[in-house]
């Protein structure tokens, strides 16, 4: 039988640190919620909220690496800088919500700021993960709805699909960049 104890709150702190770069490292966020059940399964007696809510403050302003970022729901999770960017913390939690508003996101600001299309495979790698299928079945949810009416298609020569908002880009010039994109780099570095 495994015998609970009570630690002391620099344990504690340290446990906190330890579980936000773990997680980090392993390329995930981790939330408020988790960490409380974790460390309340190796205290006895468990963890009250108001004594966690102090320790997770002085541990946050102590480990200038652990970072909260705060979803739209209000709930609060934690990234180490030493293991991922902010931006990339970002991404890990947009990716939680909907997926077609994350889709169009990615698209418009890509479309917007660098300007850019946006290869659809990019979807299918990290930090999104979508399988393709699931990607294609998201693009045809967002035509049959007015607020991605935006959001359009190109495919180069070699076959690759690309994304883009026509709020910022227009079909030519993003058929170009998908081509410069594609192959052009590539054969003219």
């Amino acid at each position: 039988m495994k015998t609970r104890q009570t630690r002391l709150p620099e344990d504690l702190s340290q446990s906190i640190v330890s579980l936000i770069r773990q997680e980090s490292r392993a390329g995930r966020l981790i939330a408020e919620v988790e960490i409380l059940r974790r460390l309340s399964e190796q205290q006895d007696p468990p963890l009250q909220a108001e004594e966690f809510e102090s320790l997770l403050g002085k541990t946050m302003e102590q480990n200038e690496d652990s970072n909260e970022i705060v979803s739209e729901d209000g709930s609060r999770h934690y990234y180490s800088s030493q293991f991922m960017t902010g931006a990339y913390a970002a991404l890990l939690l947009k990716k939680r919500g909907d997926p077609l508003q994350l889709i169009a996101q990615i698209v418009r600001q890509h479309s917007a700021d660098y300007p850019r299309p946006v290869p659809l495979d990019l979807f299918t790698q990290a930090p999104f993960a979508f399988l393709y299928p699931d990607v294609l079945n998201v693009l045809k949810r967002m035509e049959a709805l007015e607020e991605f009416r935006d959001i359009e298609r190109t495919t180069t020569k070699a076959s690759r699909v690309f994304l883009y908002s026509a709020q910022y880009l227009e079909p030519a010039h993003a058929a170009m960049l998908a081509e410069w994109l594609d192959a052009g780099q590539a054969e003219n570095p």
